[in-house]
């Protein structure tokens, strides 16, 4: 079976979403459970122009197999602001805007659970955010009987797959620029 599928709708999609002038945006986390919180968020433009980069202080130790994964340490991030100060000027840049985050669920789930922990109340929209994961694993089209739907790719392999020069370099402003790139393609493809 040839891939990518190419599937139209997707590609329709992909171009009706772009018309949105859409932002993406990427973090980074202190670890994948229930507890944890971001640590870097970036935000970019369709264009991967940089709207917002910065590291988070958790106001905790962050455990040493994530600082393995994203390279993010404790000094690093000491004299970085907490959720609760940096969400203000993020809180600006997303309003009202159609956002998209590949593996949107995770991404959304660590924020408002950055919210929690800094006790601030969740008021973005969330039918206004996009999964890029998600597009691309219709638009690539490979079924995963397991799950009993389309399969899923990292964003490291579905960039590669897509023949975009940008690495997905486990840093927030560099995966959401990829992000952008990789809706671009799927809009774009001929």
């Amino acid at each position: 079976m040839q891939y990518p599928q190419a599937n139209r709708k997707v590609i329709e999609k992909a171009k009706q979403i772009l018309a949105l002038d859409p932002i993406f945006l990427d973090t980074e986390t202190t670890g994948t459970g229930p507890n944890d919180v971001v640590i870097e968020m970036g935000i970019v433009d369709a264009k991967g122009t940089v709207l917002y980069d910065s590291l988070i202080n958790p106001g905790f130790a962050i455990p040493q197999e994530s600082s393995a994964i994203n390279e993010i340490t404790d000094e690093m991030v000491e004299d970085s602001p907490a959720w609760s100060e940096a969400w203000p000027e993020i809180e600006k840049i997303l309003r009202g805007k159609p956002v998209g985050i590949y593996n949107a669920e995770f991404d959304l789930r660590l924020m408002k659970q950055s919210h929690q922990k800094q006790g601030l109340y969740w008021n973005i929209e969330d039918k206004r955010w996009f999964c890029v994961m998600r597009l691309y694993a219709a638009f690539y089209g490979e079924w995963n009987s397991t799950r009993n739907g389309f399969r899923f790719h990292k964003l490291e392999s579905a960039g590669r797959m897509s023949g975009i020069d940008l690495p997905n370099s486990h840093h927030a402003a560099d995966d959401a620029k990829l992000t952008a790139a990789l809706l671009t393609f799927i809009a774009n493809y001929r």
